[in-house]
């Protein structure tokens, strides 16, 4: 058995190729059936990129959002107009969120309410969505030094308070040889993600790939992140909201252990490992 997992939405494109970019990430994992990872910002990017891939909207049959913001969510309601999809997050992707910008809070929610979402499958724990492939549920976080900003907001009534992002999962492959792990932003913290994965499934992570948010990272952060990874010889592929300066730092630290994600990756995890598309290369 084996899992195929492609970025069909991501900040940066395949040079060469016909994809199209925009602020956003969305993964599709194909193992015997297709799971759409997040949707990225728009449908219209989403939509695109699937036909570039050869891949048919009508056979996804689920859909995991790893967190209620809107460069993750986007495409959904546009997605989910071809297919019957069962739909998967955590309670709080419906809350009202905000960033704190110079002009005021800025909302970056989900563009939808959970009206709209009358089956969503809503849970803070773990569940296996298909086989081998679980939900981490909603994180533990212990690492002091991976907190959340302040710059996050949640309205409620009123007034804003520190959103925590307590929705933001990821997804957690169990193979032979230990877990792969897929983030979404990463809010909850690279380490406080990768040991929560660990004690799901009980085996070490040696792949990991998705948004880190390290974007906004201070040099004591990323080398102990890098000292973290190096500890556990973890693979790192980091795409959306890593950053052009923690990839670069991540890479001169890491060498081969870290690789730049782009819109038309794609990655074949077996249970012995993984392989790159026969195309893909680091960028």
């Amino acid at each position: 058995m084996h899992a195929k997992i492609k970025c069909v939405v991501d900040n940066n494109v395949k040079l060469s190729s016909n994809f199209w970019g925009e602020h956003g990430l969305s993964f599709l994992i194909e193992n015997k059936e297709k799971i759409l990872f997040d949707t990225g910002k728009t449908f219209d990017v989403l939509n695109h990129n699937l036909e570039v891939f050869g891949e048919k909207k009508e056979d996804i049959s689920k859909i995991f959002i790893s967190h209620g913001h809107y460069d993750h969510t986007g495409g959904l309601m546009g997605i989910k107009k071809y297919s019957n999809v069962k739909i998967f997050a955590h309670p709080s992707i419906f809350e009202e969120k905000y960033k704190k910008t110079d002009m005021g809070p800025k909302y970056i929610g989900a563009p939808f309410k959970k009206k709209d979402l009358p089956d969503i499958s809503l849970t803070q724990e773990s569940i296996e969505v298909s086989k081998k492939i679980f939900t981490t549920g909603q994180i533990e976080r212990t690492f002091d030094f991976e907190k959340v900003s302040t710059i996050f907001q949640k309205k409620i009534g009123s007034k804003f308070n520190h959103d925590e992002i307590i929705d933001d999962q990821a997804l957690v492959i169990k193979t032979h040889i230990g877990g792969v792990v897929i983030l979404g932003c990463n809010h909850s913290g690279l380490l406080n993600t990768i040991e929560h994965s660990k004690d799901l499934i009980g085996d070490d992570v040696f792949l990991v790939l998705g948004g880190t948010h390290l974007v906004a990272a201070d040099d004591n952060k990323i080398s102990r992140t890098v000292e973290y990874l190096k500890k556990y010889g973890i693979t790192l592929f980091g795409f959306h909201c890593t950053g052009d300066y923690a990839s670069f730092k991540l890479h001169s630290a890491l060498d081969k252990m870290y690789c730049r994600g782009y819109t038309g990756f794609e990655v074949l995890i077996e249970f012995e490992g993984y392989h790159l598309g026969k195309d893909t290369k680091c960028q």
